[in-house]
C-alpha cells in the first residue's frame, strides 16, 4: 500500500470520525468485555523515519540510509472470559521500506505477536471509576535474523510487561491513565539486552456537542534504560520519548451492548532525549473495531 493511499485512508476516517465512550489507541484502558463477548480491531499505522537521536539531537540514519517507513496492518482480538477478565492477542503484519544510496530495500512479514490479560479489580459506576491490571508477553515472532533494525519486522527478543490502568468520568469527559514496566529480554541476534521500559500514559475523550463524536488526545511517555552486553552498560543507548497523539472517534451503538467504532489520529514526538538509531517523525493511524 502506498504512502498517499495510507494518508487518504486516514483523512477519510477523520471525516467520519469521533467516539462516544470508546477508548484511546496508544493508552490502555481498564475496561473489560462482558463474559462471552468479542472485540475485533483492525488498524493501519504508517510511520515515516528520516533521523535518529544522539545526545538528544537529531542525527542521520545509520549506514547511509536517507529515509525509511513502516506500514503495519494491526489486528487485535479481545474476548471476555469473565465480566472482570478480558484476554486478547495482537497480530501485526509489517511492511518496511528503506532508501539507501544503492537503492530501495524492503521487507514484509509478521511482526511480534503479543498476548495480554486484563483484570478489572475495582469499579464504581456511580463515581465513574474503573481500575485494572494488565500483564502481557510479546513474543519474538517477527523477522529479524540477519536484518538491519530498520528492515526487521520483529525485535529479536521477548518482552514481559505489567501495567496499572485507571479511568475516571467527569463533567462529560472520560480520562484514562496507565503506568507500566516492561522487562526486555536479550536479543537473539546481537546478544544485547535492551534497556527496560517505564511507560506513562494519559488520555482523555471530550464529546463534540450532542453528536456521537469525541475529540481524543493522548500524551504517551516512554523511558528506556541503557542497554547492556556481557554485564556492561553500553554507551549511546537509553532514551526518553514523550509523544502527543490527537485524534477523533465515532461510535455507532447497536442493541445488546454491541457497537462499531471508527477512529483516526496521528502521534508526534514532542520531547526527545538520549540515543536512538531511528525515531519516527510521526505515526498516522486509522481503523476501527466492533464489539459483539
Amino acid at each position: 500500500m502506498s504512502k498517499p493511499l495510507v494518508l487518504s485512508l486516514a483523512v477519510l476516517s477523520v471525516l467520519y470520525a469521533g467516539a462516544a465512550h470508546a477508548t484511546p489507541w496508544f493508552t490502555q484502558d481498564p475496561r473489560t468485555l462482558p463474559q462471552g463477548m468479542w472485540r475485533v480491531e483492525e488498524h493501519v499505522l504508517y510511520s515515516d523515519i528520516d533521523s535518529g537521536l544522539a545526545n538528544g539531537d537529531a542525527v542521520p540514519l545509520p549506514n547511509g540510509v536517507t529515509d525509511a517507513s513502516a506500514l503495519t496492518l494491526h489486528t487485535r482480538l479481545r474476548y471476555g472470559v469473565r465480566d472482570d477478565l478480558t484476554v486478547f492477542v495482537d497480530l501485526p503484519w509489517v511492511q518496511k521500506r528503506v532508501h539507501t544510496p544503492s537503492g530501495l530495500l524492503d521487507n514484509d512479514g509478521l511482526g511480534d505477536v503479543q498476548f495480554l490479560a486484563k483484570w478489572k479489580y475495582d469499579e464504581d459506576k456511580a463515581a465513574g471509576w474503573r481500575r485494572a491490571f494488565a500483564g502481557f508477553v510479546k513474543l519474538d515472532t517477527g523477522d529479524s535474523e540477519g536484518m538491519p533494525p530498520l528492515l526487521a519486522t520483529g525485535s529479536a527478543q521477548t518482552d514481559y510487561g505489567l501495567i496499572h490502568l485507571w479511568e475516571w468520568r467527569h463533567a462529560g469527559s472520560t480520562w484514562y491513565a496507565n503506568t507500566g514496566y516492561v522487562l526486555r529480554d536479550t536479543r537473539s541476534d546481537t546478544g544485547v539486552n535492551p534497556g527496560d521500559w517505564i511507560l506513562l500514559n494519559l488520555a482523555a475523550e471530550h464529546p463534540i456537542g450532542d453528536t456521537h463524536a469525541n475529540f481524543v488526545w493522548e500524551i504517551n511517555g516512554r523511558r528506556e534504560a541503557r542497554s547492556r552486553q556481557g554485564g556492561q552498560s553500553l554507551a549511546s543507548s537509553g532514551s526518553t520519548i514523550v509523544s502527543l497523539t490527537p485524534g477523533l472517534q465515532y461510535v455507532d451503538k447497536k442493541p445488546n451492548g454491541r457497537s462499531i467504532t471508527w477512529e483516526a489520529g496521528v502521534q508526534v514526538p514532542i520531547f526527545k532525549h538520549g540515543d536512538l538509531p531511528a525515531l519516527p517523525d510521526y505515526t498516522v493511524y486509522a481503523g476501527g473495531y466492533a464489539i459483539f
